[in-house]
């Protein structure tokens, strides 16, 4: 098992330095095989193809470290971590996010939403049986508030991604941190309104 994650991180690792060198849409496989030292089939044993390399090393450098005991109380420092790893590897997310944006959006919503997801299903088991807003929130209705705060969060961190990561991971967590409270808050005094009425 070690030696499969070993030879994984060569071959991201070959990706990695090849994307210093140029665009990640003009990398081919054989390319990252050659710097890595293993031939082709080495390669397919482990990846479907580049993309699937790509989302394997944004998961296992970027999400996976940072998301350990994700909860609603911090998951801005876990965001923050994110940000923090993304910016460490600066010349080679910007290459592969401005090459292959639809493919690390799908990864980064897939991942965004579950949390969002997770959070909305916390709200409904901590909300008092009158309070219709949470407790009796439809399934699709839940599903489709957790897809459209992933996109609002996707949307963003890409564009920070995009303008060069100029703005301080912590300045852009604080920001989104914000955010959520303030919706979290109008959520509240709407269900209050809803329950006086």
């Amino acid at each position: 098992m070690q030696e499969v994650l070993n030879t994984k991180r060569i071959i991201a690792r070959s990706l990695k330095e090849l994307s210093d060198e140029k665009p990640f849409d003009k990398i081919s496989v054989g390319e990252i095989a050659a710097r890595s030292n293993v031939n082709r089939q080495t390669f397919y044993y482990h990846f479907q193809d580049k993309y699937d390399l790509l989302k394997w090393i944004y998961k296992e450098d970027y999400f996976t470290p940072n998301m350990k005991d994700l909860s609603m109380d911090n998951w801005d420092k876990c965001l923050e971590g994110i940000l923090e790893a993304v910016r460490r590897d600066r010349s080679f997310c910007i290459n592969t996010i401005k090459h292959t944006e639809s493919d690390v959006k799908d990864l980064f919503l897939t991942d965004t939403e579950k949390i969002f997801g997770s959070a909305i299903e916390y709200l409904r088991s901590v909300s008092e049986d009158n309070d219709r807003t949470f407790r009796h929130m439809d399934p699709k209705e839940q599903s489709f508030i957790a897809r459209f705060f992933a996109y609002g969060v996707c949307g963003m961190l890409i564009e920070w991604v995009e303008r060069g990561m100029k703005e301080e991971p912590r300045l852009v967590t604080k920001r989104m941190s914000l955010l959520l409270e303030t919706c979290k808050e109008l959520a509240y005094k709407q269900a209050t309104m809803e329950k006086e009425q």
